[in-house]
């Protein structure tokens, strides 16, 4: 006669099983979606890639409520309340209908939802084991096709799906920031413990993809995090740090709120990137003193905000802090600064290999937010969905860890032993 405890063990194989392929879709879409090599297979795949992600945040938002746990689908709900107002605000001010579709490219961030179940059913080291995988293929992909932009020889169809902004710089492959800082926060831990060829050859092809982005901001802030972290890895110095870092920066964006006469990207003139970015603040800041608690709201596209804004393309994401309140509203402004606090928290439940790196990768985010919303961003919104998954499951972890580091009771050890 079968036991209860033999009926179970299929079961939970089967589940665990459907929460790996979930995790493989999830990761897959991701990378996919955040790195644009889905405009270089074809635009088709977005639809379908935001779709899979939506049935998938879904699913966990029930399963997590059947866990017991409703805090985590309420917060889905509160953010998606939030998106959906921000939107409705903006079709106000231009008098058109919402377009709900438009949720759909800022649900990244929900991905906290997916990585708190998969941590709840006890997929955590799989789920982070995953991530470090498909981080450090994507960091092979990335310098490979950037070293053939540069030597002329990628085709000129998949050249215009991946490449950025083009500037004074020249062309430049797109970098999914998020992961790449955490692949190359992981292999940097792994060598200053133990050097192998492994480790070292991963971490070389992480800091080479890193620098083939040339982004300035991003490199400055990995640099001085792994430098800091090489010296002295102590959690609350480099947290603090972070933090100082995203309060002066972020001090330093808003002065021009509340001195209307002071721009602070006027100090970047000189630069072109900089030129534009004064330009992007004095349009923001004029919407947002028409409508400080909510902004000017959630544009669909950016030619969409056009007929409001004049002719020049405006992105919010270039002025940090003022960008994030242009289209969050005052309320999405408050809660961005929670969500960087919350980020660079250490993450003391986790092994030292993943912890480590889960930390680093939030205190970037952190210190990267007083210049960019990169948390929020499709390039680092699944970072923060992972610190947060992770962040919200830890009780489950150590209660766990706990139960099992208990002595069994006399008739269980004999259970045991006759099986």
């Amino acid at each position: 006669m079968k036991t209860v405890s033999s009926m179970k063990e299929p079961l939970e194989e089967l589940e665990f099983a459907l929460h790996r392929v979930l995790i493989h879709v999830i990761l897959i879409c991701d990378v996919l979606f955040a790195s644009r090599i889905y405009q270089a297979i074809g635009l088709f795949l977005q639809p379908l890639i935001l779709g899979s992600c939506a049935a998938i945040i879904i699913f966990y938002c029930a399963y997590t409520a059947i866990r017991g746990h409703i805090l985590i689908p309420l917060m889905a709900v509160g953010y998606v309340a939030l998106v959906m107002t921000q939107l409705t605000v903006f079709a106000d001010k231009l008098w058109l209908p919402v377009n709900t579709n438009a949720f759909f490219q800022y649900i990244w961030v929900m991905s906290f939802v997916p990585f708190a179940g998969v941590c709840l059913a006890g997929g955590r080291t799989y789920l982070l084991k995953c991530v470090i995988g498909y981080g450090t293929g994507y960091c092979c992909f990335y310098a490979l096709v950037s070293i053939m932009q540069m030597a002329g020889v990628l085709p000129g169809k998949i050249l215009a799906g991946l490449v950025s902004d083009l500037d004074f710089r020249g062309a430049r492959i797109f970098l999914y920031s998020g992961l790449a800082a955490l692949t190359y926060f992981y292999w940097l831990v792994q060598i200053r413990t133990r050097v192998t060829r492994v480790s070292l050859s991963f971490f070389l092809i992480c800091t080479l993809a890193s620098l083939l982005s040339l982004s300035r901001v991003y490199l400055l802030v990995i640099f001085c995090l792994s430098i800091v972290f090489m010296l002295s890895p102590r959690p609350a110095f480099l947290r603090i740090l972070a933090i100082s870092v995203l309060g002066l920066g972020t001090t330093f964006v808003l002065s021009g709120m509340l001195v209307p006469a002071f721009n602070p990207f006027d100090l970047f003139a000189n630069d072109a990137s900089g030129a534009y970015r004064a330009l992007e603040y004095e349009v923001m800041r004029d919407r947002i003193f028409a409508d400080p608690l909510w902004g000017f709201g959630m544009s669909p596209t950016s030619d969409a905000s056009k007929p409001f804004l004049g002719p020049y393309l405006i992105f919010p994401g270039d002025v940090g802090s003022v960008g994030v309140w242009f289209e969050f509203g005052l309320i999405g402004l408050v809660l961005y600064l929670v969500i960087l606090w919350r980020c660079s928290t250490p993450q003391r439940s986790l092994p030292t290999k993943y912890g480590w790196p889960l930390f680093l990768t939030g205190t970037m985010l952190t210190a990267y937010g007083a210049m960019a919303p990169l948390a929020i961003a499709p390039g680092g919104a699944t970072m923060t969905g992972l610190i947060f998954g992770v962040g919200l499951t830890a009780h489950v972890q150590q209660r766990n860890h706990k139960r099992r580091s208990q002595p069994l009771s006399g008739s269980l050890r004999q259970t045991i032993s006759a099986r």
